[in-house]
């Protein structure tokens, strides 16, 4: 089976190959080649990860290929160079039909059931206790970058939840944000319309993507995280 991908350098030193007809499927290297050749195994782990959560779905056995249809190069916005202008690729231009926002909301489920199952039965010290060489300097710090970011996402068509009304604490304002991007994920179906901010573009299609993307890959870290705590603590 072939695939559709496309990719960019999101920051550097860090390529992600996005798998575009497979909604939070992507691959990831310190290089565009490395990204797009890790592609066909992170498409067979994403059937693996899907059927696990829903056994009804049909085995998918590969080989699995892609085809690199678009590649796109971040540079700095003109008014803020600390700003990273990130893709819009081609396939972003498309509203989300039903069917697609259904998918993405399932998934949002599922990518969220991960991340609690890490952090869930993690104490508040262990939640703030300070990560060496961690740039956000706890697993907590991690996850309110997520907050922030799903939130940010959603501002882009000024759909974001307010600040003020989220709760103090992080797994609070987890709740809160997804309970706001589920919402109005609804009301983006059929939505075409494309904003710019700093230079960047961003369509409802695109905030899907980008926000599985993001928990999928914080998820990853946040699990990193906690087996390199657990190594350094002799727990396994």
């Amino acid at each position: 089976m072939r695939y559709r991908v496309a990719v960019e350098d999101i920051e550097p030193g860090h390529y992600v190959c996005w798998v575009l007809d497979l909604p939070g499927c992507f691959s990831s290297a310190q290089t565009q080649e490395d990204a797009v050749a890790k592609a066909p195994s992170r498409i067979g782990a994403y059937y693996r990860w899907s059927r696990e959560r829903d056994p009804s779905l049909p085995r998918m056995n590969g080989p699995f290929e892609v085809d690199l249809v678009e590649a796109f190069e971040a540079h700095p916005c003109v008014e803020d160079p600390d700003y990273l202008i990130n893709a819009f690729f081609q396939h972003d231009r498309r509203p989300l039909s039903y069917w697609e926002v259904a998918v993405g909301l399932r998934l949002l489920r599922w990518t969220r059931d991960d991340l609690l199952a890490l952090v869930g039965p993690l104490t508040q010290e262990e939640l703030n206790e300070p990560i060496q060489g961690e740039d956000r300097r706890s697993i907590a710090g991690v996850l309110e970058h997520v907050v922030g970011a799903e939130n940010w996402y959603l501002s882009q068509l000024d759909l974001a939840a307010e600040r003020s009304t989220l709760p103090d604490g992080v797994l609070g304002k987890l709740v809160a944000v997804r309970a706001n991007t589920n919402r109005q994920l609804v009301t983006l179906i059929g939505e075409g319309r494309i904003t710019e901010s700093c230079g960047e573009r961003w369509s409802a299609r695109k905030i899907l993507r980008r926000t599985l993307w993001h928990e999928r890959d914080h998820t990853q870290h946040i699990a990193k995280l906690i087996a390199r705590r657990d190594r350094q603590r002799g727990r396994i």
